[in-house]
């Protein structure tokens, strides 16, 4: 912990040593972000005149939608917007938290964390605090602490506002109480403690928030978790555009994620029963798709699965098991939520040909910037797009007209990023045609087909910041001070 007031006036007079720390850090000035988590952290917490701060950055997935749960590799790259936390820590287990965007919270470590009702923020301060305890095995030598959570992330907008939330209360809690933990073995508990909000994601966000290099893109593997850094290609740079159609974290919404994990086990299963692959300990499409190989899956997939939706009780006759089984093993998530089938059934074929083909795309993306070709690296966003689109059926219109008017407006590469249902699309945009592009894009979507989406037109005409964001990789998750 640092001397508060010297922390502050430190950032203010941009002290060359708190600078040196912010830049091996970010690629932006941070400066005014700071100042105004510590002096919301002061006047909350007046008694506290020390203070840690830490930040856990949000990401731009690149390219490999909805493949990590699945076993099966992504690209993101960190970013300079993020969660800055100031704590101070407590001698017992209480922990308080304020945030200036939403209510004060407060509870103390537990064995048991008991939730909050379903949607407030807090439950992923508890998710990340109830990851460390399950970790630690009990609560035993752990500390709480008083904070000030402040999020730069757009809510809502696909670039892991949540998960970040998650990431940072498990910091502060370790930091706070004295623990160490892998960054690593870090990431890999937090993509599990998320399940305690209800959302059954897979790792990627966490791993791209702790595991990020600045100025790296990362391949990220999953089942055991591995990153390897992948440089950009020299003269792009990376604009987010945020449709500002909120995908919201309502219950429907948040059905409609969790189907996809589902739908994909469902066709894990039936590829295991078709193939003969049983005693092959398979639980992903991923186990499959390396055990066969790219263009082996896609066969069997082809040959072995119907493009028709499946209903639970064809469902239960491809995979040899009774309605009760399929509804406990594929249709209730694991906070005890059931899932119900679609009225047009369960896209088994669908959803698993978008997540092997997508797999392939990363790896293919791989090659391309290793080798410098932006263009092909292009080519193979937009290929992912429209598999999002077509397949998986996470798109939103605003998305797909982000999509269009981005390709006219000359981007070498676009695509829809994160779960999907609305926010951000992502792009890839030469240097020297970065301020045209911006201005296209602002005047084709955000003051003409946002007029088609009133709310977010309404979000636009509020903004407060721009919601097209050009960005350079970012590092990762840190103490700073």
């Amino acid at each position: 912990m640092v001397k508060l007031e010297q922390l502050l006036t430190g950032i203010k007079s941009r002290d060359p040593e708190i600078m040196a720390v912010l830049d091996r850090v970010y690629n932006i000035d941070v400066s005014r972000r700071l100042v105004k988590l510590l002096e919301t952290f002061a006047d909350r917490f007046p008694e506290r005149d020390r203070v840690s701060l830490l930040r856990a950055p949000g990401r731009v997935n690149l390219i490999g939608e909805h493949t990590d749960y699945n076993g099966l590799p992504v690209m993101p790259m960190a970013i300079d917007y993020d969660m800055l936390v100031a704590f101070y820590h407590r001698e017992d287990l209480e922990i308080k938290v304020v945030n200036p965007e939403f209510p004060d919270r407060s509870f103390e470590i537990a064995s048991q964390i008991p939730r909050y009702e379903t949607g407030d923020w807090g439950n992923y301060i508890k998710a990340g605090v109830q990851g460390i305890v399950d970790e630690c095995g009990s609560f035993e030598g752990l500390s709480g602490f008083d904070a000030c959570f402040y999020g730069t992330v757009p809510v809502g907008a696909g670039l892991s506002s949540s998960s970040i939330l998650v990431v940072s209360a498990a910091m502060a809690l370790l930091e706070a109480s004295g623990r160490k933990m892998e960054p690593i073995a870090l990431a890999e508990r937090m993509a599990r403690a998320e399940w305690y909000v209800g959302t059954q994601g897979g790792g990627m966000d966490h791993a791209a928030s702790i595991l990020s290099e600045k100025g790296k893109a990362l391949k990220i593997d999953f089942f055991p978790l591995r990153v390897t850094p992948v440089t950009l290609p020299p003269g792009y740079t990376v604009v987010v555009a945020n449709s500002l159609v909120i995908a919201a974290k309502t219950r429907n919404t948040r059905m409609q994620y969790n189907l996809r994990p589902a739908v994909c086990r469902m066709a894990a299963a039936m590829l295991v029963r078709k193939l003969g692959l049983e005693g092959k300990n398979i639980e992903r499409l991923g186990d499959i798709y390396y055990l066969l190989g790219r263009e082996k899956i896609q066969q069997a997939l082809k040959d072995h699965i119907n493009w028709h939706g499946y209903n639970e009780r064809e469902l239960a006759e491809n995979l040899g098991l009774s309605l009760d089984e399929v509804s406990k093993d594929f249709c209730t998530t694991r906070s005890g939520e059931h899932i119900p089938c679609p009225p047009e059934g369960f896209k088994v074929l669908a959803r698993a040909r978008h997540v092997v083909t997508e797999a392939g795309r990363v790896e293919d993306s791989v090659r391309a910037l290793e080798s410098g070709e932006a263009r092909w690296f292009g080519k193979l966003m937009r290929q992912s797009h429209r598999s999002c689109r077509d397949n998986y059926e996470i798109s939103h219109p605003a998305l797909d007209d982000m999509f269009d008017i981005a390709r006219e407006a000359g981007s070498t590469g676009s695509r829809l990023t994160g779960a999907g249902f609305g926010g951000c699309t992502v792009h890839l945009v030469e240097d020297e045609n970065l301020e045209e592009f911006l201005d296209e894009v602002k005047k084709r979507y955000y003051q003409d087909e946002i007029r088609a989406y009133p709310e977010a037109e309404q979000r636009y005409l509020e903004k407060t910041t721009s919601p097209l964001l050009a960005l350079r990789p970012s590092g990762g998750a840190t103490v700073l001070f």
